[in-house]
């Protein structure tokens, strides 16, 4: 994960339950969780120490509600094995290793259920002492499969490399057979494949000015002579103040679109007014790159696009006058012979200048948006289309978001949902599997806001103190001509021909926004109610509708820890990067101390080398009735080999 974090880990199919074996150089605590959307809120960790003095491991489930830091579960559901600390003299770097095991799903609220097949977003974090407080910089994230799908693993072995980080890239492909991703936002693409070629879309050398929303547009003409197929964007960030860039939309431009684009290559303002109307990749901060499925990409080329906008917004507040900005958006091409057509479709509170409207101090201020029934109908007529990737987007007092799929009125799938929103970690997420949205299937966006901190009305707009509730939906096969690129509800009055979307004029109707603006506006005949949302509970739909929280005394110590140096009553986690299959072979050695000369440990005590029965089955994971699994012969020899060889390694490091 990081040169400071490393994690081992097995998968056991039979019993449902993943080992792991985190190592970081600290000598304090270490973190590893499962984050919702990549941010710490909303994410269930494993925190754990070795305590010196007493010559013990502690492992402690906890779940992060807020940025107040991990509240203790008060279930319990990681299990420690052992650990082990060790310095270089050298160098006096201190190495700290902690293994522990949990079942996939526990069944607990507070605890993310760990899928077969389905990519996780991790985060991890170190501290400088025993003391659980602020990690400060030493944290980071990644997105790996922890446990393969059920069946033949289709994922290749990673080319030879001491490289941790070329094995996390290996490992994001998942058993949908999508391609591995790109590493990191700030990196940018760095390696393309042989059969691959990348555009990058960016401003160049831009001053961004000291006002505290721009919105900066820039017209880029490629002049593609053959159909070519994006198969994954990104994010290009190159700047002096990377926290100013909000985010980065990408458009096509259709020909009757041209005649009001500025000259190529000349940046121009375009707040509230971009020339260009089809999304051909959406970005938006804190988030990593979108692969598309491998049958999928989106055309660009002759007959399609070859003249683009890039959209660039920063957000300013304090007014510095020296940011320089060189930043866009990538896209990684492919031949496009054999793969479908995909577009991308926006709904929710689409209209947010005229409908968001949210009062101060409301702690869950809810409103919700619809692409309605009669605009899928009329646009995809008797074709279904598949859903693929959403970013939902909010700005700073979001708090949950989701997309739901509304059939003959019953709710029947949520697309995409957040409930503990950040603003710094915007992902477009893959929708697995792929829902087949059909004609005459409705799709309803709600958004909850925080705006305890709030003085005044916040309202709909584009700035970063306004708020949004957008949803960018990746869909396939693309009806090229008839796309769908903006979908929602709008109020408005028709007077003598013109609309006006005042939410404070007289008779106003409900219009229904199919396609890229006001010439697809369709009447529905009824009057306009407007519902600028209520304050309301949240949405719970983990099964934890209050927070419940443990304190470090109420837990018994042997249900936490474990006497440091003790090896685990099985083999221990393995360096599975990307992950084995199903039923993964055993290790041949326990991960070795990244020391070079000789160092110290946490010795374990001569009853080590042959672990009670009592101790071997108090650390084993639970049987089929829920009790723990009895000490067999195996175990117990295989726990005497794995304590001679953290003995050895003792000796030699």
């Amino acid at each position: 994960l990081d040169p400071r974090f490393e994690l081992f880990w097995s998968v056991n199919s039979s019993d449902a339950t993943i080992h792991v074996a985190a190592r970081a150089q600290t000598a304090g605590w270490l973190a590893i969780g499962i984050s919702e959307i990549g941010s710490m809120v909303g994410s269930d960790a494993l925190v754990a120490w070795v305590a010196e003095t007493e010559g013990r491991v502690y492992a402690t489930d906890r779940f992060i509600f807020d940025k107040s830091g991990p509240a203790l579960d008060a279930q319990q559901d990681w299990h420690v094995l052992g650990g082990s600390q060790a310095t270089n003299q050298s160098t006096g770097d201190t190495w700290t290793t902690v293994h522990a095991w949990r079942k996939l799903d526990t069944g607990d609220c507070n605890d993310r259920p760990i899928v077969p097949g389905k990519l996780h977003n991790l985060i991890w974090a170190i501290g400088s002492t025993d003391d659980v407080s602020y990690h400060g910089s030493t944290r980071g994230g990644s997105s790996l499969l922890l446990a393969p799908a059920p069946g033949p693993s289709i994922l290749s072995p990673p080319p030879p490399s001491s490289s941790s980080s070329a094995a996390a890239i290996a490992a994001e492909a998942d058993a949908a057979g999508r391609r591995p991703r790109s590493q990191g936002v700030l990196a940018g693409p760095q390696q393309q494949q042989q059969q691959e070629s990348m555009l990058k879309f960016t401003v160049s050398g831009y001053r961004v000015p000291t006002n505290h929303t721009t919105y900066q547009c820039k017209v880029v003409d490629v002049p593609l002579k053959v159909k070519t197929h994006a198969v994954e964007w990104g994010a290009v960030l190159n700047s002096t103040h990377i926290s100013a860039v909000h985010h980065a939309f990408l458009y096509g431009c259709k020909p009757e679109e041209y005649a009001s684009l500025p000259p190529v290559g000349l940046g121009f303002d375009c707040m509230y007014k971009t020339p260009c109307s089809t999304f051909v990749a959406v970005w938006a901060w804190g988030g990593r790159p979108f692969t598309f499925p491998d049958n999928v990409g989106y055309p660009i080329g002759p007959s399609y696009f070859t003249k683009f906008v890039l959209e660039m917004h920063y957000t300013n507040p304090e007014a510095i006058d020296d940011i320089i900005d060189s930043s866009g958006i990538y896209l990684k091409l492919a031949p496009a012979p054999t793969l479908m057509d995909a577009s991308i479709m926006k709904v929710g509170l689409v209209d947010h200048r005229a409908l968001i409207r949210i009062p101060p101090g409301m702690p869950s201020w809810t409103q919700a948006g619809s692409c309605p029934s009669e605009c899928t109908a009329s646009v995809f007529k008797n074709e279904s289309v598949k859903l693929i990737g959403s970013i939902l987007h909010q700005h700073n007092i979001g708090r949950q978001m989701y997309t739901e799929v509304i059939r003959g009125g019953s709710e029947v799938a949520t697309i995409n949902r957040i409930d503990y929103y950040d603003f710094a970690s915007q992902q477009t997420v893959p929708v697995l599997p792929e829902f087949e949205l059909l004609p005459g299937d409705e799709l309803r966006t709600t958004c909850v806001w925080d705006s305890t901190a709030r003085e005044t009305e916040t309202k709909g707009g584009l700035a970063a103190e306004d708020e949004m509730c957008v949803d960018y939906l990746v869909y396939y096969p693309a009806r090229h001509g008839q796309d769908m690129h903006s979908c929602y509800e709008v109020c408005a009055s028709d007077n003598n021909g013109t609309l006006t979307m005042d939410p404070t004029s007289p008779n106003l109707s409900t219009f229904h926004v199919c396609g890229s603006g006001s010439n697809s506006l369709i009447p529905s005949n009824q009057r306009c109610t407007i519902d600028f949302g209520a304050n309301k509970p949240l949405s719970v739909v983990n099964g934890c509708p209050t927070q419940t929280q443990a304190s470090l005394a109420g837990i018994p110590p042997e249900a936490i820890s474990a006497t440091a140096g003790l090896p685990p009553p099985s083999p221990p986690a393995a360096a599975l990067s990307p992950p084995a299959p199903a039923s993964p072979s055993p290790p041949t050695a326990l991960p070795s101390p990244p020391a070079n000369s000789p160092a110290t440990t946490i010795s374990p005590p001569a009853t080590a080398l042959s672990v009670p029965a009592a101790a071997a089955a108090a650390a084993s994971p639970p049987d089929a009735t829920g009790k723990a699994a009895p000490a067999t012969v195996s175990n117990v020899l295989t726990t005497a080999v794995m304590a001679l060889l953290y003995s050895f390694l003792a000796l030699l490091f």
